[in-house]
């Protein structure tokens, strides 16, 4: 018997937990079988199962690897010596690139997430440490601007960090409206529409 190495199970691992996030995403986490996705697959549920010992831990299995995906994105949009009007405006793009088939099984799976922490507990840690992570990454952002004299020094940090992950979560929202798909260009008007003078003497975002 074929001796299966770790690069191996990494692999398999990747290739249900992204097949599954299709699945999630099309159809809900409720409407999701176990078998639907092996068919999907093109694997036995026996073979899921070595992975991943029930539906629910399947799916936390891929909010997880969503987020820190998304993370992973945000966090890598900028260089570390650009200016922040820059580091914004290449973050909004992240944010406001909407419209492809990524972002979308990523923005159905965000909500999933939500509706379902409530009954999977294993959930709302995860959603706790991304709503984190964007924080501490907003906020660290902000903080570099009011130092470097580009932001406002007498605003609120805390509070337009927080402002802009709910406008950035509205967003989101809306894109899986039909008929309202976000453009970045759109994403990126909204933003210095809601926050330029808030901002202050930070450069215009366009």
């Amino acid at each position: 018997m074929p001796r299966v190495t770790p690069q191996y199970e990494q692999s398999q691992q990747k290739r249900i937990i992204d097949g599954a996030a299709q699945i999630f995403a099309e159809r809900g986490y409720g409407l999701t079988t176990m078998d639907q996705i092996s068919q999907s697959l093109q694997l036995s549920k026996g073979a899921i199962y070595i992975y991943f010992t029930s539906k629910e831990e399947l799916f936390v299995s891929v909010l997880q690897f969503i987020y820190e995906r998304r993370f992973t994105l945000l966090s890598t949009a900028y260089q570390s010596d650009d200016p922040i009007s820059v580091k914004f405006d290449k973050i909004l793009d992240r944010l406001g690139s909407l419209v492809n088939h990524d972002d979308y099984v990523f923005i159905r799976l965000w909500l999933e997430g939500f509706l379902e922490s409530e009954h999977i507990p294993s959930l709302q840690k995860i959603k706790t440490d991304s709503h984190q992570h964007f924080y501490e990454l907003l906020y660290g952002l902000l903080q570099e601007g009011q130092l470097s004299g580009e932001i406002n020094p007498e605003i609120n940090l805390s509070s337009v960090a927080a402002a802009l992950m709910a406008v950035s979560d509205g967003l989101m929202l809306h894109s899986l409206v039909q008929g309202w798909g976000i453009d970045p260009d759109r994403v990126r008007r909204i933003i210095h529409e809601t926050f330029s003078q808030m901002l202050g003497g930070s450069p215009k975002i366009s």
